[in-house]
């Protein structure tokens, strides 16, 4: 089939030339972290990166008749009359949505180039989830709207967990199917392989990879982040930011505080100056910013274990084959760690209970056992409802 994959998947500047046979270039190499908030606006928090391009990889596709794009930028671009082209070159447009449903998003541009495409091209939904819990009216018209269309005119309207699909239920939306999230879907066989003895034997020598909410609000961290930091101390850690750094001080600006081919940002500064804004002494390893997910795949591969509270870091080593233990605060993390399985706990259990005691309990034999027989459950369901749109899911269960 020929999709349109509707998802920030690449770290790309997209050509201004109507030209054919043009690809996106990469960002230019910056040696300190402000300079990466231009390439950062192309995807915008990096947890999208793994998520979004999920689907181009998982599904079967035919790859010159597919693309990655922006269907608001091409309605915007094509007008009215949009819908007509795009069905002469697409068979079916796949949506990666995530966390839209919050107060915080407008989403009128896209209700309105749905209502635009008027039904010339079909279109799936895929994660689509909640951030928090609020009444419907407390969504902006234009996401209200948005939800509606999606109930009535998705094909499929896939949501992450049982939460969000109640929600919209009690919303009079009903058209929705349990699926997770598509990151789940792309390396199985790596999945079916994780294996925790090697983490639980090295206790609490083990080097760990985390991600969390490092964010600066009114002036100061939030206790969220600040709880996951005095977590880690003593703990040989690696500290992954998704999109906190972007409001840090000017020592960002700094030359040479970033290594691009590495992903790594200096770490001597940035614990002396976490240290100094929280009180507390703060220091981890390596401190890590991607730009792309084959790079977070490997350098997960460089610790025993991924322990921290945003998801689609763990995601990233699920993917690689490593074990993960997931750090939960909000309904985002606990419906899709449900959903699945996957080993979770709060940040103030994991702290009482240690490195070690958690990694025996949460990675043991038993527990992965558990994970990986829901997985080959959820990884069914996933390939059935996608048939059911003529999709067929080319990542297959190994026997």
């Amino acid at each position: 089939m020929k999709i349109l994959f509707h998802a920030p998947a690449l770290s790309a500047h997209r050509p201004e030339a109507a030209l054919p046979h043009l690809l996106g270039v990469p960002p230019t190499v910056t040696d300190h972290l402000a300079g990466l908030k231009r390439a950062h606006k192309l995807t915008g928090n990096r947890g999208n990166i793994i998520h979004a391009e999920a689907p181009a990889r998982s599904l079967r596709k035919n790859p010159n008749g597919s693309a990655v794009g922006n269907i608001v930028r091409l309605h915007n671009e094509l007008g009215d009359g949009f819908g007509e082209i795009l069905a002469a070159h697409f068979d079916i447009i796949v949506f990666s949505l995530a966390n839209f449903i919050r107060p915080g998003l407008d989403g009128s541009r896209l209700a309105n180039t749905l209502k635009a495409l008027d039904g010339a091209v079909p279109f799936i939904v895929l994660g689509g989830g909640m951030q928090g819990r609020h009444a419907i009216g407390d969504l902006k018209p234009g996401t209200r709207d948005l939800l509606a269309i999606l109930n009535e005119r998705a094909g499929l309207f896939g949501v992450r967990g049982t939460k969000t699909a109640a929600w919209l239920a009690e919303n009079g939306m009903e058209n929705t199917t349990i699926l997770g999230c598509p990151s789940l879907y792309v390396y199985p066989q790596s999945i079916l392989s994780i294996d925790g003895s090697a983490a639980r034997a090295l206790g609490d020598k083990a080097d760990v990879m985390t991600a969390g909410h490092l964010s600066i609000h009114k002036g100061a961290i939030v206790p969220r982040g600040l709880g996951l930091a005095k977590a880690f101390a003593g703990i040989e850690a690696s500290y992954v930011f998704q999109d906190e750094i972007f409001d840090y001080d000017e020592f960002i600006e700094d030359a040479g505080s970033y290594n691009e081919g590495s992903n790594i940002a200096r770490p001597e500064r940035l614990n002396a100056w976490l240290s100094e804004k929280t009180g507390e002494t703060i220091k981890f390893s390596r401190y890590y910013y991607f730009s792309e997910a084959g790079a977070w795949r490997q350098a997960s591969m460089l610790h025993d274990v991924y322990i921290g509270d945003r998801f689609h870091g763990g995601v990233a080593a699920l993917q690689a084959g490593q074990p993960a233990i997931f750090l939960k605060h909000d309904n985002r993390v606990t419906e899709l760690t449900a959903h699945f399985d996957l080993p979770a706990l709060s940040t103030q259990k994991f702290a009482e209970k240690g490195l070690a005691a958690t990694m025996e309990e949460y990675l043991s034999a038993e527990r992965l056992d558990k994970m990986k027989a829901t997985y080959r459950k959820r990884h069914g369901e996933y390939v059935a409802a996608l048939a059911g749109q003529g999709l067929k899911v080319a990542t297959q269960l190994p026997e």
